[in-house]
């Protein structure tokens, strides 16, 4: 199943709580049982707001709420909007961050100094001149 980002519950002390993984296209909010976020507060509404991710792989965050505007980064969510890793989302006073998955980047080889490189080549001739010599192996008992 795809990752496409995560959901962190931001509690009101200001850590984090909960984290829900983005594994499809959607995410609704709301106080809907149907919502994949369910908030069971009066003033959120039965769809609040969605998260959806395009062609681009980007989530793009939609209100759905005419009463209570969704909030990105404190300001009121007029049209959608892509989200960016670290983007805050607030529905009444309940915050949410959206973060993107974290890629995998190919690991720098660290440089070896020349005597690294020596006692690497040292230990390798002595290894292939033992299992050469009929030695036992080094994962023998």
């Amino acid at each position: 199943m795809p990752r496409y980002g995560k959901i962190v519950v931001i509690k009101r002390n200001g850590t984090d709580g909960i984290v829900f993984p983005l594994t499809s296209t959607s995410c609704l909010f709301g106080r809907k049982t149907e919502c994949d976020i369910r908030m069971r507060l009066p003033w959120v509404s039965n769809e609040h707001c969605k998260i959806e991710i395009n062609e681009n792989k980007e989530a793009v965050l939609t209100n759905l709420s005419t009463v209570n505007p969704t909030q990105l980064n404190g300001a009121c969510l007029q049209q959608p909007v892509p989200l960016k890793h670290g983007d805050v989302l607030t529905i009444i006073d309940r915050s949410f961050r959206f973060e993107y998955p974290l890629q995998s980047t190919p690991k720098k080889r660290r440089s070896r100094s020349p005597k690294d490189e020596t006692l690497q080549q040292v230990a390798e001739v002595e290894l292939l001149h033992k299992q050469t010599s009929g030695a036992k192996s080094l994962d023998a008992s």
